[in-house]
């Protein structure tokens, strides 16, 4: 099979340990080796090795130090060695170009070095001295060199980066336009956790998954609160809402929550991505980053996994996993996922139903590789916190959080959604490095909410209840198409990406049941009030409006000196139409513009183990509409660009990789000015710029498994709405996020791993004016798991504690409203492969 990927396949995950030694000296050991390898002793089925060891890919090594070149070749080929240092230190390599399988690339870099690579029975690769015969001695008489084991890993049929060492991420990502890329050649900053991750953090959407990231906070949570935007995050400082990504395409995932039992992997890109994603169909866009969730797909080994579940108070579940390959070399797959959960969440009166059911098919031939995915959800929340958490008056001391253990919301709100996915995938290779490709799919979700916003008048919690009842839904259409492909021009190489995409959304509401009725509260003693009446009211609205993106991209990334810098130029033509439709369905064209949104990223590799880079990047939101009462009324904005600068670097020591970057994001905004006679025009004249510095490290030290960092962000009011709030903090960020998870296995107790998480964040202002503001909160999350058998099958018995000490705090603000933290939460489940 011809390689047609144009990123570089990344390492498998690790579970063997490296020599002895402590992590510094292990570092300088690296180095004085010049990226001398590191070896994973993953070991697939000896078929998929077979198969990996035969494809054919195209190569381009110089000639130089052999540890270098054989860097390049595992991070091309998947071959990783282990202990390789002394018997390849000061060999060099006459370099490999042109077409090879593994054995026969092996070969021709180890050429006249005195070294050979061998096939062994189990699949893997040994090393050692060539044979040489003295002229006194017989042809027996030879030394021979350590064994040196070397794994060739079979590529994925998705091409998917392998996890790195621990399995808590992968070494690499998808960019979206760009491909696969490993994470010492991407140009940004990435993190992909594993489905390992999720399920031994019992994760249940993608907002468990990102608590793992320290520059990433949920605001709204879908499965306890009411918010039509489902999941809703802060990523740098700036909203991401009702925009995650499916296998990298939007309008495919359900715009309220999914279960991450569907994902291999749910990725993470921080800052504005239009260039490589489109973009984002959420309101207010992806301006922070986003998130992608991977497909399943299934293995060469077959898989029948049963998991039971159980969450705080009495909310219990079941979670099946099956994955068959067939065919002729395996050539088909599919894969199916369903889950069921069910019962009262750790907050009195408070429930959420939520059941999935996707498959996955995908079939992998010599030059064609296509995949079929569709997936229906149902979601349905009882007394669930309103859409917008708890909104306090102006002027009055932020009040005590309430206790998150006690329900606030009455007992007959409720938050129901039904959604339904489809998506179609496919890939040619019209020559060895030319592929042709596209996707078609689309979704729908049809929801309704009998909840209320709560607005709260002082600080003894006395509020005002308005209550809404909001029928919608949302229909995705979308498509694309393109081709990629790699050439060179003299010594330059080139990985260039033609993408051309489209997507529709129709939507459906109705605005005129929001505040149909009211009532008096208090959130920390809430009276009980009789359900209101909603007869009559319709709850099947008509179509309401319809956003239309249709795009055209491209991208080249430049490869100079041997790769060592590479060089990615690229840019999107984005199309923003917006039409409206009256209750009698004519419509109008209400907004019509269009943008250009460029890339300018960059790598430097000094070492074959680290790199610097460097990133100019824009996003792309829908401009505003001038809103009435001001001279301007009606007026339509351009749509808006948000500016990112980014600079990092990022080491990797083997088995624990570390990334350090500088960012800012300059986001515009609209604001009402005065026109000192009595009138007012609307302008895009107000902005928000986020500057920050994250630390992020993931891996193992000494035995333990980390995972987290920090980032700090100054978020500053550039041109606010008043000229006397210019230079203050911008609402709503905190400026320290600091997150570190850790595993550690019981040596005296084999099979049995302890768990602690960490999540800090500092305080944030709620308004402009920089006078009132939410205090800083920490949460400790600890567990445990334990591998053993049962019936000579594998079983995985896992525990956690959520919010450990139980604090109520204001976790987070969106404007003058606050969300609640969840409060202590108990989760069990076991773990069973047949």
């Amino acid at each position: 099979m011809y390689h047609h990927d144009q990123t570089k396949p990344a390492s498998p995950a690790t579970a063997a340990r490296f020599p002895q030694m402590r992590p510094l000296a292990f570092a300088i050991h690296l180095l004085m080796l010049e990226g001398a390898l590191a070896l994973g002793v993953w070991a697939p089925p000896a078929h998929a090795q077979t198969s990996g060891a035969q494809s054919l890919r195209t190569y381009d090594i110089p000639a130089g130090p052999l540890s270098i070149a054989l860097t390049r070749f595992s991070r091309e080929s998947g071959i990783y060695l282990v202990g390789a240092g002394e018997i390849i230190e000061g060999k060099t390599s006459e370099g490999l170009k042109g077409n090879f399988n593994v054995e026969d690339g092996l070969a021709r870099l180890l050429a006249g070095s005195g070294l050979e690579a061998y096939r062994q029975a189990d699949g893997s690769y040994g090393m050692r001295a060539v044979a040489v015969k003295a002229a006194s001695t017989r042809q027996d008489d030879m030394s021979t060199l350590p064994l040196v084991a070397v794994t060739a890993v079979a590529e994925r049929p998705e091409n998917l980066p392998s996890a790195y060492a621990g399995g808590q991420v992968a070494r690499g990502s998808r960019l979206g336009l760009l491909g696969n890329k490993d994470v010492l050649d991407t140009p940004f900053n990435t993190t992909s956790y594993t489905a390992e991750l999720m399920e031994n953090q019992q994760a249940i959407t993608a907002a468990d998954v990102v608590l793992n990231d320290p520059s990433v906070r949920t605001v709204s949570y879908s499965l306890t609160n009411a918010a039509a935007g489902g999941d809703i995050f802060l990523i740098r400082g700036f909203s991401v809402q009702d925009s995650v990504l499916f296998d990298g395409i939007s309008g495919i995932a359900s715009n309220r929550a999914a279960p991450v039992e569907m994902a291999e992997r749910i990725e993470v890109l921080k800052g504005p991505s239009a260039l490589l994603n489109g973009m984002a169909p959420g309101a207010g866009g992806a301006v922070g980053g986003t998130i992608n969730m991977v497909p399943k797909r299934a293995d060469d080994k077959p898989l029948t996994r049963l998991t039971a579940t159980y969450m705080s108070n009495s909310n219990f579940g079941g979670h099946v996993d099956i994955g068959r390959r067939f065919g002729e070399d395996n050539a088909w797959g599919i894969r199916f996922n369903g889950v069921y959960r069910d019962g009262k969440n750790a907050t009195a009166g408070q429930s959420v139903e939520l059941g999935a059911a996707t498959i996955g098919i995908d079939y992998r031939g010599n030059r064609l590789r296509a995949s079929l995915d569709a997936g229906h959800q149902t979601m349905n929340n009882e007394a669930p916190q309103g859409a917008a958490g708890f909104g306090i008056a102006d002027g009055i001391t932020i009040p005590s959080p309430p206790s998150a253990k006690k329900r606030i919301a009455q007992d007959w709100e409720y938050a129901n959604s039904k959604s339904n996915y489809l998506l179609a995938k496919a890939e040619y290779d019209l020559t060895p490095t030319w592929t042709l490709y596209g996707a078609a799919g689309g979704s729908n979700t049809i929801s309704s909410y009998l909840s209320t916003d709560v607005s709260v008048a002082d600080t003894q919690g006395n509020a005002q209840a308005t209550v809404y009842y909001w029928p919608n839904w949302t229909n995705y259409r979308t498509a694309q198409g393109g081709v990629r492909g790699n050439f060179s021009t003299g010594a330059v190489s080139h990985q260039l990406n033609i993408s051309a995409n489209y997507l529709m959304k129709d939507s459906g509401y109705t605005a005129d049941y929001y505040g149909f009725s009211s009532f008096a509260t208090n959130i920390y003693n809430p009276p009980s009030v009789s359900r209101p009446s909603t007869a009559g009211m319709d709850s099947h609205p008509d179509k309401t409006n319809r956003l239309q993106l249709p795009s055209l991209a491209v991208a080249d990334t430049l490869g100079f000196l041997d790769d060592r810098l590479t060089v990615t130029l690229g840019g999107r033509y984005q199309r923003v139409e917006v039409i409206d439709y009256s209750s009698t369905g004519e419509s109008t064209t209400s907004y019509d513009k269009h943008a250009v949104t460029p890339v300018l990223a960059a790598v430097w590799k000094p070492g074959a183990n680290w790199s610097i880079y460097s990133n100019y990047i824009e996003g792309l939101t829908q401009g505003d509409t001038a809103p009435i009462g001001t001279t301007n009324a009606g007026k339509v904005f351009p749509p808006v660009k948000t500016k990112q600068h980014e600079v990092g670097v990022k080491y990797d020591f083997g088995r624990f990789t570390t990334s350090l970057s500088t960012f800012q994001i300059e986001k515009p905004s609209g604001l009402t000015v005065s026109n000192g006679d009595g009138t007012s025009t609307y302008q895009v004249g107000g902005e928000q710029r986020n500057r920050g510095i994250e630390l992020n490290v993931f891996g193992e030290v000494q035995g333990v498994r980390l995972l987290g960092g920090a980032t700090y962000i100054q978020p500053k009011l550039t041109h606010a709405s008043s000229d006397a709030y210019d230079g203050n903090t911008a609402p709503n960020v905190s400026r320290w996020q600091l997150n570190l998870g850790s595993e550690y296995d019981l040596s005296l107790v084999p099979g049995m791993t302890l768990t602690a998480r960490m999540m800090s964040t500092s305080a944030q202002y709620l308004d402009e004016a920089n006078t009132r503001s939410i205090p800083g909160w920490t949460r400790w999350d600890v567990g445990a798991r334990y591998k053993t058998t049962a019936a000579e099958r594998p079983l995985v018995l896992r525990l956690g504690i959520q919010n450990l000490f139980g604090r109520d705090y204001w976790s987070s603000s969106s404007g003058s409203w606050l969300y609640l933290g969840q409060p202590r939460t108990v989760m069990l489940s076991a773990t069973m492969d047949f």
